[in-house]
């Protein structure tokens, strides 16, 4: 099973991408990482990225897409994967050599999202920056919501306004309900 955790930044997605994943034994790609990885190395490419990625703009899509096809290929995805923060655009979804089975959408209010991304106190996590971001999320990549329901994905919403435990039960419930897998109980 495919699963793409899905939601503007702020909103907690890794953060339940990574519970998902680990529930069902899955992989786990958040391409936010990979490109601060790649943005380290001193390389035009990395350079690149690292100016892009500093002003809160997307990395270009022939960059994104060359990058997540390499990382994708690396990996065994015989049972599925869980995807955070790609695609983002719809060249990005269009790329996307995995079919997904199922996009969970994790809300949050806007200005709940931009107080936590101010407070983990990233290089990237500015003000302008993160302006910069939910609005590009706003225009580029809550679009695709509908585009991926429309391919056949099963979408789900859950609100991250709860506590954690309280939202990872929600989660657990939905899984149980659209994933046969013994890794739910």
């Amino acid at each position: 099973m495919n699963i793409l955790v899905f939601g503007a930044q702020g909103s907690g997605k890794s953060t339940h991408a990574k519970y998902i994943a680990e529930k069902l034994d899955l992989p786990y790609i958040y391409t936010g990482d990979l490109f601060r990885e790649l943005a380290k190395e001193d390389s035009a490419l990395g350079r690149q990225i690292k100016e892009r990625v500093a002003k809160g703009l997307m990395v270009p899509n022939p960059i994104a897409i060359k990058a997540f096809r390499q990382y994708l290929s690396r990996l065994g995805l015989s049972r599925g994967v869980v995807l955070d923060g790609y695609p983002r655009n719809f060249a990005q979804a269009l790329s996307l050599s995995v079919k997904i089975d199922l996009l969970i959408s994790i809300t949050l209010p806007e200005e709940i999202a931009m107080e936590r991304l101010l407070k983990r106190k990233r290089h990237d996590d500015n003000l302008a920056s993160i302006k910069t971001r939910l609005d590009l999320y706003k225009k580029e990549t809550a679009p695709l919501l509908a585009f991926f329901e429309a391919k056949g994905a099963k979408v789900i919403r859950v609100d991250n306004s709860p506590p954690i435990k309280i939202v990872q039960e929600k989660i657990d419930d939905l899984l149980k309900d659209r994933v046969g897998n013994k890794h739910n109980a």
